[in-house]
């Protein structure tokens, strides 16, 4: 099955390169650049279905590049690489690439190895499905969830339900969460990391191993590396928005949200683009595992 999936590859030292290359070379065709110029040449004629950056390069950063290369070859699963526990690098590979996964340097070879293979299983299936005709795609309306008792974000995500018209359902609590998502479909999720001093991120990452096409936002004043890289990873979350809100930049993340959900609906519902990491940590998965069990009814709306 991998034999026919490309990965590209970009690093600016040689030796990285060629340790990638000879590590993965026998389960897919491995391409190599120590460029990123060159790699997002090479993406406007060379099929790719993985891309793989490192972060910090003299010529642009990883983050930049992955954007651009989104622009260029969307389908492309794009995943960070890094030595470094930068959060702004983090948020705008994020926000702006959209990246798959996020690993860091030195990169443990397991690791790397089953998130390739998780990437390869999707990208497989993207080659194998059929083309899609392309037919005018019809606006729906969409059900957001709110899950923030903040004033400012409320006002903001209400706006910009009304002007969609898509309807805004809100919760006090992660019970009264649980219970709507039990009872009808959502396909946005506006959350905070902090409920009513409950903390969402099993949650999100629950959703994550349940609904792969539920888009989720988070919106916080917590700055913490390390656990945004597990919403990346655990959560496939789709924007980190920072608090005090920044209107143009959620405004956008909301209207990027929409279109993509608007995309998914128009596709058929096998064609999975994503697949969450299970949570790594035990305390991690045994939140999660709770919350999976607790969501019964969403698991079998979505089987049926």
């Amino acid at each position: 099955m991998t034999a026919a999936i490309r990965i590209l590859f970009v690093d600016d030292e040689e030796r990285i390169l060629r340790s990638l290359a000879l590590q993965f070379r026998r389960e897919y065709q491995v391409l190599t650049e120590s460029d990123p110029r060159r790699a997002l040449e090479r993406l406007k004629t060379e099929r790719v279905q993985i891309i793989v950056s490192d972060q910090r390069m003299p010529q642009m950063s990883g983050a930049e590049l992955l954007a651009q290369a989104r622009q260029i070859a969307p389908d492309t699963l794009r995943i960070l690489l890094t030595g470094y526990s930068d959060l702004d690098a983090a948020v705008e590979a994020l926000n702006s690439g959209g990246i798959f996964r996020y690993l860091t340097k030195p990169w443990d070879q397991q690791e790397m190895a089953f998130t390739l293979r998780q990437a390869a299983q999707i990208a497989a299936r993207q080659l194998q499905a059929p083309k899609a005709v392309t037919v005018a795609r019809q606006a729906v309306a969409l059900n957001v969830l709110l899950l923030d008792d903040d004033a400012q974000t409320l006002a903001v995500v209400a706006e910009f339900c009304v002007k969609g018209g898509h309807r805004l359902l809100r919760v006090a609590s992660l019970a009264e969460a649980v219970g709507v998502l039990n009872s009808q479909p959502v396909d946005m999720l506006v959350s905070d990391l902090q409920l009513a001093g409950e903390d969402t991120a099993a949650l999100l990452k629950s959703l994550a191993q349940l609904q792969p096409r539920l888009l989720s936002l988070v919106v916080t004043p917590f700055c913490d590396t390390q656990a945004l890289l597990k919403l990346i990873n655990e959560a496939q979350i789709f924007r980190y928005l920072p608090k005090p809100i920044r209107r143009g930049l959620f405004d956008k993340g909301l209207l990027a949200a929409a279109e993509q959900a608007q995309i998914w609906r128009a596709q058929p519902a096998e064609l999975v683009t994503r697949l969450a990491q299970v949570p790594l940590e035990e305390r991690d998965r045994e939140k999660v595992g709770s919350l999976m069990g607790m969501l019964g009814r969403l698991r079998e709306r979505l089987i049926a």
